[in-house]
């Protein structure tokens, strides 16, 4: 079997009858089994999917991270690290846990 090389311009089933572009996709939102999912855009929306299966989806596609147990964000729309968290180019502050900060740091600075 061949592996197939997916586009950017492919969206990817995110849940229900809801498809994306990951390109699109700000940040990730989870609250229990639900994730909300914000685009670029302004448009947000909630599925009955968990927050790691929508990154493990959206991962194939871009450079998602999870600072905490709650968000995950695209590293495309980080503007700045700082020592507490990640600056969106929304001007939304996610701060790190603290398991997840030292993680996070040792990746390359923007």
């Amino acid at each position: 079997m061949s592996k197939v090389t997916l586009t950017q311009k492919e969206s990817v089933h995110v849940g229900g009858r809801r498809h994306v572009q990951p390109e699109q996709v700000m940040m990730l939102v989870a609250d229990i089994n639900y994730t909300t999912i914000y685009l670029n855009d302004g448009e947000h929306f909630m599925i009955a999917s968990t927050i790691g299966k929508v990154q493990k989806a959206l991962n194939i596609h871009g450079d998602f991270v999870r600072p905490n147990k709650t968000q995950v964000v695209n590293w495309a729309y980080v503007t700045q690290r700082t020592e507490d968290g990640l600056l969106l180019q929304n001007n939304e502050m996610i701060i790190f846990s603290r398991r997840k900060r030292r993680a996070i740091t040792a990746v390359v600075s923007l």
